[in-house]
């Protein structure tokens, strides 16, 4: 069974840099630490003004950019030590933040249900209309296209242009979306919500093609899905949820490794090794490709 949560310590993301160099973590102490992918030592801190929701590494560089509460989002140079602020229109902050596949463009939602397009200098290049009445939850680009999906009271397809492509609910009552990625193929994505106890609507985990054709429905999670990642092979999807669980790209279970604490962030290795996983209570875990433990990280 988890533990209490402890609001204090929450570690929201978990991100793999794509050439293996780093892993940062991100939570509500407003701090990113720097690992090493390698050793998995802790190599820096860095100091952020508000609470980090969301993080993504540039495909190409060690540049990192960052989703955080108020006017805390930002683009790092992690090679250059430098740091551009995401100066948008409004200083509410956002959790969805993505690099397209070139790393040319970045996309970023906020809590106005506003998305911007910026590029990797921090410039912004567009702002697309807001098409909804909440906060967008999760952004990411297809793997090829300059296609993104974002999630908030439904699920929409832009363009980079900002044309809407496509638009539909993921279930018939309105349940919290969470989490979305494209399978590496680009063929289709996979998303995960919060479920809703109160109405004994289990948390979900779906396979849908973008024109809207469900594929594979998933409820066996105690815990809402906060994150999930796809290996870089796309044979096997990790979900942060009650446990770390590995899926094959059909969607059949082939491991799970249990956690005292709900899980958060979750994020492959670039070789498919290891993951990363973050959690409720501040818990920072490397686990092999089986998803079982083989260090907790101090910091």
């Amino acid at each position: 069974m988890a533990q209490k949560e402890d609001n204090s310590k929450i570690l929201w993301a978990a991100n793999w840099s794509k050439d293996n160099s780093y892993f940062a973590i991100g939570g509500v102490d407003n701090k990113i630490r720097l690992f090493s992918g390698k050793s998995f030592e802790l190599l820096s801190t860095i100091e952020n003004s508000t609470s980090i929701q969301r993080m993504s590494w540039h495909p190409h560089f060690n540049i990192l950019a960052v989703a955080a509460t108020g006017n805390g989002s930002k683009i790092i140079d992690v090679e250059k030590d430098s740091t551009t602020y995401l100066q948008g229109d409004n200083n509410y902050g956002g959790r969805a933040i993505a690099w397209n596949s070139t790393g040319d463009l970045l996309a970023y939602a906020d809590y106005e249900g506003e998305i911007t397009i910026w590029n990797k200098e921090g410039e912004l290049i567009r702002t697309i209309k807001k098409g909804n009445t909440i906060s967008n939850v999760a952004i990411d680009w297809h793997p090829s296209k300059d296609e993104f999906v974002v999630l908030s009271d439904s699920v929409r397809i832009y363009n980079s242009d900002g044309e809407l492509l496509n638009q539909f609910e993921h279930r018939k009552k309105n349940v919290l979306l969470l989490c979305v990625q494209w399978h590496p193929s680009g063929d289709f994505f996979a998303i995960g919500d919060y479920g809703d106890t109160e109405n004994d609507y289990k948390p979900l985990l779906q396979f849908w093609k973008p024109k809207g054709h469900l594929i594979k429905e998933i409820a066996i999670s105690k815990a809402e899905y906060r994150n999930l990642s796809w290996s870089a092979d796309g044979k096997k999807l990790a979900t942060a949820s009650d446990a770390l669980r590995i899926w094959n790209r059909n969607g059949k279970l082939l491991a799970e490794g249990l956690s005292e604490d709900y899980l958060w962030g979750v994020d492959w290795s670039p070789n498919g090794q290891f993951i990363v996983t973050s959690s409720t209570n501040g818990h920072i875990k490397i686990w092999n490709n089986k998803a079982k433990v083989i260090k907790e990280l101090t910091y």
